[in-house]
């Protein structure tokens, strides 16, 4: 009946229909056109204007014609595919705008001469609102994660990359390349990955939705030409659907580890000659002294004091006594063993600890240093030769007396007495 039927027989019907309902005909003496055969009320919504006027009359008397273009195209592709059409359309009226979803399904002709369509159209409103709004927020996500100072990397439960900013891109050194899909593990060096996969693991399952790994004892990055750098990086995950996705929030600590790590120096190391400072041979001190005596074992320490050294500043500049400074810790450290502690107890003084070496051993070892202290001169920054001695004190530990001041002060008075009896001596305690 619909593919015969008039507005006067089919009007009614239509009415008991919830959505906006209409039905077109295309002349075949004017394939172009559209004209409405019917519609219910509901279509009025896109007309306009009531219906009654409509009817038996082309779109384009009664539509705006960025409506009707998109309805006749929409209806002339329906006929010509002989399949059902969708298309979205938008009514714009007195400022306001309505979307509209709308299904064109052909009529089978009753006659050559009858070509129908009919049109259904439910109004999409609030859905199309809904995505828009969900746009703007998409785009304002990636454009602060995009655009964002810290590099950003989402990984699915497989460890595959979702997403990774641009930020993260140029942190890894990746260039021109589509990372969506491949390992994360590409960019961790490959001593951990299992702690990685593990830790990944563990966060996935626990009940916690967020978590920094700043407490880690080493976090490090790989870059794609193969270096390594120190990163800070915090997690969080959220589910998509059924499934978990984590994003880490990563940022490069290069210039803050490597400014730890100078303080750090700073903190153990002599600026000068770049060999422990008194700070670390205080406590390197205390703690030998307790392990010997806890295994019984030997212990000694020298103190060596260059000899007129006050001398050569005066004589060829402080420059000059810097560098004889740098020349004797270079060759000291050089005959030192491993477990040895070598430090600037202060000024030109020097403070040598031996573990696990006897007063007689120790003697053999400072005899050794001070001839290869004497043996060639120090050549100064302008070439002049600073000839160079020193003097030892030798003290080794005693369990009647185990305290760090009375071993170095049995070492010092040792010194003294080398001083005394001409420098350039070795003396025991």
């Amino acid at each position: 009946m619909l593919n015969i039927g008039t507005h006067h027989t089919l009007s009614t019907s239509l009415e008991t229909i919830g959505a906006a309902f209409a039905i077109f005909e295309m002349p075949p003496d004017s394939p172009s056109q559209a004209i409405l055969v019917t519609a219910n009320s509901a279509f009025e919504e896109i007309s306009g204007r009531a219906v009654a006027v409509c009817i038996e009359r082309p779109l384009t008397e009664f539509l705006p014609r960025y409506l009707e273009k998109a309805l006749r195209g929409c209806l002339a592709h329906c006929l010509a595919e002989q399949e059902p059409q969708e298309i979205e359309i938008v009514v714009e009226r007195s400022g306001t705008s309505r979307w509209w979803r709308l299904v064109a399904s052909p009529l089978k002709p009753a006659d050559a001469e009858r070509q129908r369509v009919i049109a259904t159209l439910v109004e999409i409103t609030e859905r199309k609102l809904l995505e828009q709004q969900l746009e703007i927020a998409r785009q304002r996500f990636e454009a602060v994660v995009e655009n964002g100072y810290d590099a950003v990397i989402t990984v699915d439960e497989q460890q595959s990359i979702k997403l990774m900013n641009e930020a993260a891109r140029y942190l890894f050194g990746v260039a021109g390349e589509d990372v969506i899909g491949t390992p994360l593990s590409r960019f961790i060096p490959a001593r951990f990955h299992g702690k990685h996969t593990e830790y990944m693991t563990s966060f996935r399952d626990s009940p916690l939705s967020s978590r920094p790994m700043e407490s880690r004892s080493a976090v490090r990055g790989l870059r794609t030409d193969g270096t390594e750098f120190p990163i800070e990086v915090s997690i969080a995950k959220i589910r998509v659907g059924n499934h978990i996705e984590m994003t880490a929030v990563i940022r490069d600590i290069s210039e803050r580890a490597r400014l730890i790590d100078e303080l750090s120096r700073a903190a153990t190391h002599d600026s000068l000659t770049g060999i422990f400072n008194r700070r670390l041979a205080d406590s390197a001190l205390k703690s030998e002294i307790s392990r010997s005596l806890r295994f019984n074992h030997a212990m000694t320490v020298a103190l060596f004091d260059l000899d007129r050294f006050k001398q050569i500043n005066d004589t060829f500049g402080h420059a000059c006594g810097d560098r004889v400074l740098q020349a004797v810790a270079k060759k000291v450290a050089a005959g030192l063993r491993e477990i040895d502690v070598f430090c600037r107890w202060g000024g030109e003084e020097f403070l040598v600890v031996l573990p696990e070496t006897t007063l007689d051993n120790a003697a053999i070892w400072a005899e050794r240093t001070r001839a290869l202290i004497a043996a060639e001169p120090v050549i100064g920054p302008g070439d002049e030769r600073i000839e160079v001695t020193a003097s030892f004190g030798l003290a080794t530990l005693q369990r009647s007396a185990p305290e760090a001041d009375d071993l170095i002060t049995r070492a010092d008075h040792a010194l003294y007495r080398a001083k005394q009896n001409g420098r350039n001596l070795v003396v025991r305690a």
